[in-house]
């Protein structure tokens, strides 16, 4: 049972930077017609086995046919590990920085190869990881929150940041941590990374204050309307779990990680 419903599920998806187009409703177990009426040549997933009701693997038939391929899960990020923590209200995300090989391959352009997003640490004065543009921090768009349970209401608001930007402006993600952080640092820069609403971020470690910003994530002042995600919040995802709890405590006692 997904947190996320469909909707939220379909323009998160559509907000990474990687996606060419998301298809609606499609089936469970994939089919070769499907592949090929969506013109795709794989179906790619991670290094898991996904089951279906019946307890067969849901790609069996895209691996016999040479058109399933395998992309490793990134260590350390885990969407079973952050329902954990939700669900024991324990274990707090860590400090742990993402390492400069994940950073360069989140910081990629659409392309998946080319460079795009500046990555900071604390300050300005020197890239961990640089950009595929002159960085000019008079022309940005400082962006600063905690980023927890990256969700579609944050990337709305960073879309609409965007949009009332200058069409030459840059729009940096500042990464903060609060003490009730449930994502980890990395969890959260990675995820905050991924969003095409955003030219770069700056990675602050404990105690460090970063560069001013012109807007807080979550903020009302923010630019918005009545329509899209603005309902969604930490707080409701975190309810949504904790309403379903034993069907989430079956789900990770599956995956190896059983409430003790």
């Amino acid at each position: 049972m997904p947190v996320m419903n469909a909707s939220e599920r379909y323009e998160h998806t559509r907000a990474n930077r990687w996606c060419g187009e998301v298809v609606e409703d499609a089936p469970y177990v994939t089919q070769p017609d499907w592949l090929d009426r969506c013109g795709c040549r794989y179906v790619v997933h991670g290094d898991d086995i996904t089951l279906a009701a019946d307890g067969k693997d849901c790609y069996q038939v895209m691996k016999d046919l040479g058109r399933f391929k395998v992309v490793k899960r990134t260590p350390g990020v885990s969407t079973t590990e952050i329902i954990h923590r939700i669900l024991t209200c324990r274990g707090k995300g860590s400090w742990e920085m993402p390492s400069p090989d994940e950073l360069q391959s989140y910081s990629t352009g659409p392309d998946g190869f080319s460079k795009h997003c500046f990555v900071f640490e604390n300050d300005l004065k020197e890239p961990l990881v640089r950009g595929g543009y002159s960085f000019e921090p008079q022309n940005c768009k400082f962006v600063r929150g905690n980023f927890d349970l990256f969700h579609m209401g944050q990337i709305e608001q960073l879309a609409r940041i965007r949009a009332a930007a200058p069409s030459d402006a840059r729009v940096i993600a500042v990464i903060e941590t609060d003490d009730d952080c449930i994502m980890s640092l990395k969890e959260r820069s990675l995820s905050v990374l991924s969003c095409r609403h955003i030219d770069g971020i700056v990675i602050l470690t404990a105690g460090q204050q970063g560069p001013p910003a012109q807007y807080l994530i979550d903020d009302r002042s923010l630019p918005q309307d009545n329509s899209g995600f603005q309902y969604l919040n930490r707080d409701i995802i975190v309810k949504r779990v904790l309403d379903q709890r034993d069907i989430y405590e079956q789900r990770n006692a599956r995956k190896g990680m059983p409430i003790v």
